[in-house]
């Protein structure tokens, strides 16, 4: 099996106590079986306080929706106490994400962790790939996959292709060309083409996000701040158009291969414009509210509109729906 992933993964490191945002903190975090088999036969008090915090498979969280074994030092107890592999299925991957495609296997790490944020703003999109043994997979139609990695390699490699939002708008209309293309059942690229940028009002999108259900309660006083500001700079710098590039880059090769199972291509790029498109607003509006964005704010809105939108299937859905629904969203 091709096992496939951006090189910067291999550097990620969980940053654990120090982290400004703990995923202990704010989640549900469910028990795979395998686990919960160990943790009911560990032994002694602590055995006793890990099956007193259970329920319905996953962690009861105390106070301030805090994992009831993250200490005061934001560290583990579990991890602490019985060692790494002794953490359920879900703590050991976070924030890593995989997805396999017959005889593929791809994934990395999601955007919304601080310390993988960071490497993703930071780091070129180069993918590494090696032969593992074989795991479980679905299958799907090997010729669409080849087709749609050769697609998902153009796009990406045309988002450093002109100005950011040119290349954003050309990517959804090639996007727009390739869905009619497999529409009608053909296997074929379409013919790349180079669009000027399209205008939106990123302001006017902020109704939208604020409908759905908020993951943080911080997210609709940020958006609606966002409305309220005025003097919003027009561009950013060139090193945040770069880093977008690169949220651009995490988005397709996060989502777009999903098509080979359900043919939908073009949402899965519109997720990528308006997300790369907002979240580049929402730095603009930071520079508005404060007078700069820097690299670590880039990250922790980053972070906050992948924890928002990513971690949400419904608000995922909704947005991807979106992307034939809202004429909002019709200017790329």
């Amino acid at each position: 099996m091709i096992w496939r992933y951006p090189e910067y993964c291999e550097r990620f490191r969980c940053s654990a106590g120090e982290c400004s945002d703990s995923c202990c903190i704010g989640w549900e975090i469910c028990i795979d079986p395998e686990t919960a088999r160990r943790y009911s036969s560990v032994e002694g008090r602590f055995g006793e306080k890990l099956r007193e915090n259970i329920s319905e498979g996953a962690f009861v969280l105390g106070e301030g929706e805090r994992c009831p074994f993250l200490n005061e030092r934001n560290l583990c107890d579990i991890y602490i106490q019985l060692g790494e592999d002794a953490l359920c299925q879900i703590c050991t991957d976070h924030p890593r994400y995989f997805k396999w495609f017959g005889g593929v296997k791809e994934g990395g790490v999601g955007l919304c962790c601080e310390e993988a944020a960071k490497l993703i703003l930071s780091s070129p999109p180069v993918l590494a790939e090696r032969i593992v043994p074989d795991e479980e997979a679905p299958d799907c139609d090997e010729e669409l996959l080849r087709l749609l990695t050769d697609a998902r390699r153009e796009l990406t490699s045309r988002l450093w292709e002109g100005s950011l939002f040119s290349a954003l708008t050309s990517a959804v209309a090639d996007a727009e060309r390739l869905q009619e293309i497999l529409d009608f059942g053909e296997l074929r690229l379409p013919d790349w083409e180079e669009l000027p940028a399209a205008s939106c009002n990123e302001a006017e999108w902020t109704e939208f996000f604020a409908e759905m259900e908020p993951f943080d309660t911080q997210w609709p006083d940020f958006l609606r701040r966002c409305v309220e500001l005025k003097n919003v700079p027009e561009e950013l710098s060139p090193e945040q158009e770069e880093q977008l590039r690169r949220i651009g880059a995490y988005f397709l090769f996060r989502y777009f291969l999903g098509g080979v199972f359900d043919g939908e291509i073009y949402s899965r790029v519109k997720l990528a414009a308006v997300s790369v498109r907002f979240i580049g607003w929402l730095w603009r509006c930071r520079s508005a509210e404060t007078g700069s964005c820097t690299f670590e704010d880039c990250v922790q809105i980053s972070k906050a509109y992948s924890k928002e939108i990513e971690y949400s299937e419904e608000n995922l859905e909704r947005l991807l729906d979106a992307a034939y629904d809202r004429p909002i969203f019709g200017c790329i």
